[in-house]
């Protein structure tokens, strides 16, 4: 049950994030909107994320982590509440960003969530149910923004669709805030702020009796040698925060978030008509959830640091054809394939490795403010590559802003085969003594 409901909020992650591809012809026109103030649409909710991720450590923190999800449900509907009213342009924007307060909160709080109430020998496939949840919010925007597309012509699009589009946010906002009431809240959490008996309580529920003793024990004892000061995680934890900063950046530096945010938009640009365009969108989130699913049992099989660099190399080739292709006027089903090849192997790569492993390698003490520094890394690339994707296809073409992006997934594979350690088969608390020299990892 918990980790469904941290599963719900990837699943609004994703739904938030990418009802935006649908919407964003429709209000540009709407709106009147020049490339930059198309840039600033579909990358304003991103500032938010930031402000979201940043605010999210020290929130869940002092308050826990049940509190901080119901937080992201509230800032959920508001948005789709307020993104459907909005008059003007600048209150579509202020609204988006409270949609991008909840989404940088939930891109802390879930993964963090499940990886401290699950069971070690399952961690890596439950923090993938976030991931999951992701991909499946993603299907779900672009499967509800093709069926509004259909529902009218150009015109009414233009008026009343893109605002449709962003309302229907407001349901899964809605049950995952009914979800959130009968999940436990983390039995880390609870001991480090001293709720010992309640955290028993809940490993108990989580765990058989011998391994909710041990747990409760491993954890005592890691809480007793962290400080939980800033201080620490600059020193003795500098390594795991520089990894998480790395990895959060790197995740995004192959164009994933841009590739989503424009997907229509991309295969129009190919050739295709908007009809298609929408469908050829669904069919790529569709290969997005295949691929997922596909990663769930591998994660602690194969292990996080293999299906990370599997998955970039399939992607940096994936784009180096995307950019041939546009650069040859190749056909648009083409473009389609290796997209879809591109996203599988982000889904199976990047989208799931990155979530499991910075949710794993910061202590108990400091793991939300960590977690937040990292995260915010990933929404501040996120948010220069979706304000600088329509400036980049007018300034340099098509072509050479996929072939940079390819570029930045080889040097993603070249940064995590020397510098990210392989954390499958760990507890949180064996992972926080390697970081202390007290234990080792292989």
């Amino acid at each position: 049950m918990s980790a469904l409901v941290a599963g719900l909020g990837g699943f609004l992650f994703g739904f938030d994030n990418i009802v935006i591809s649908g919407a964003i012809r429709f209000l540009s026109e709407h709106f009147h909107l020049g490339p930059a103030q198309t840039g600033w649409a579909a990358g304003c909710a991103l500032l938010g994320c930031i402000v979201g991720t940043a605010c999210a450590g020290v929130t869940v923190d002092r308050f826990g982590l049940k509190r901080g999800l119901s937080l992201c449900a509230i800032l959920f509907a508001s948005s789709s509440i307020g993104v459907f009213a909005s008059q003007s342009f600048v209150q579509f924007s202020i609204w988006r960003i409270v949609g991008g307060l909840g989404i940088g909160a939930a891109s802390i709080i879930s993964p963090m969530y499940i990886a401290e109430v699950a069971p070690t020998k399952h961690r890596g496939q439950l923090v993938t149910l976030y991931q999951l949840g992701i991909v499946v919010g993603i299907l779900s925007a672009v499967v509800c923004n093709m069926l509004v597309q259909r529902s009218g012509s150009d015109a009414w699009n233009t008026e009343h669709g893109w605002r449709i589009m962003f309302l229907m946010g407001i349901v899964p906002a809605s049950i995952f805030a009914l979800a959130i009431y009968p999940s436990l809240e983390s039995p880390r959490w609870l001991m480090k702020v001293g709720r010992i008996e309640e955290a028993n309580a809940n490993l108990g529920r989580l765990n058989s009796p011998q391994e909710a003793s041990q747990e409760s024990s491993a954890i005592l004892e890691a809480l007793n040698v962290e400080k939980g000061s800033l201080a620490e995680l600059l020193t003795t934890f500098r390594r795991p925060l520089l990894i998480g900063l790395m990895l959060a950046g790197l995740q995004q530096i192959s164009g994933i978030t841009p590739l989503f945010s424009y997907l229509p938009e991309i295969f129009r640009a190919a050739g295709a008509a908007t009809g298609s365009a929408f469908q050829q969108s669904s069919l790529v989130s569709v290969i997005n959830l295949v691929a997922t699913l596909i990663a769930l049992p591998l994660v602690d099989r194969a292990g996080r640091k293999t299906l990370m660099i599997a998955g970039t190399a399939v992607q940096a080739i994936s784009f180096l054809f995307v950019g041939y292709l546009y650069q040859s006027h190749g056909s648009p089903i083409s473009i389609v394939a290796f997209v879809m090849l591109f996203v599988a192997g982000h889904a199976f790569g990047n989208g799931v490795a990155m979530w499991v492993i910075i949710s794993e390698i910061y202590p108990t003490k400091v793991r939300g403010r960590a977690m937040s520094i990292a995260t915010s890394m990933l929404w501040l690339v996120c948010y220069l590559e979706n304000q600088a994707f329509p400036i980049m296809q007018i300034s340099i073409g098509p072509a050479y802003t996929f072939w940079l992006f390819a570029g930045g997934a080889l040097m993603s594979i070249v940064l995590v085969a020397f510098l990210v350690p392989e954390t499958k088969d760990r507890s949180l608390e064996e992972i926080t003594m390697f970081w202390k020299g007290m234990n080792t990892i292989p």
